[in-house]
């Protein structure tokens, strides 16, 4: 048996990153997930929504660099009917504000859902060109 010196600051630090790993995981959870990727001229996202019933359930706003999703996804059941042992699937309403990484054109955005998965398609502005900018050493 080795005998190791007790570093309480050392303790402590750890005990904190872990209650904040646990504070963020949760916070994460609290809205739908995204993928949010370029595709030649246009900016996709696509989002978990299972469960969703009608499209009168969400609704989905966009400004030139931001897509905001709110909804709300209803139990089938009462909960009350049967006598759950573990209840795990998220029901209740959602809302969620991403930036995008690009100016966007929001009029010229469409979606579709379709296996649980909300698509997205929104093209970008047209004048999203890089330019090198020039250095001047006087």
């Amino acid at each position: 048996m080795s005998i190791s010196p007790w570093r309480p600051w050392r303790d402590l630090a750890n005990v904190r990153e872990e209650m904040f790993r646990n504070f963020l995981s949760g916070f994460a959870e609290s809205g739908p997930r995204f993928d949010i990727y370029q595709s030649g001229n246009e900016i996709v996202a696509n989002i978990e929504l299972p469960g969703l019933a009608s499209k009168d359930d969400v609704e989905i706003t966009a400004t030139e660099d931001t897509l905001s999703i709110r909804g709300e996804v209803r139990r089938e059941e009462q909960a009350e009917e049967h006598n759950y042992h573990r209840s795990e699937r998220y029901f209740g309403s959602f809302a969620r504000t991403v930036t995008l990484p690009v100016k966007v054109q929001p009029e010229k955005a469409s979606a579709n859902y379709k296996n649980g998965i909300l698509h997205i398609r929104i093209p970008m502005a047209a004048n999203q060109q890089q330019r090198r900018i020039p250095i001047d050493l006087n």
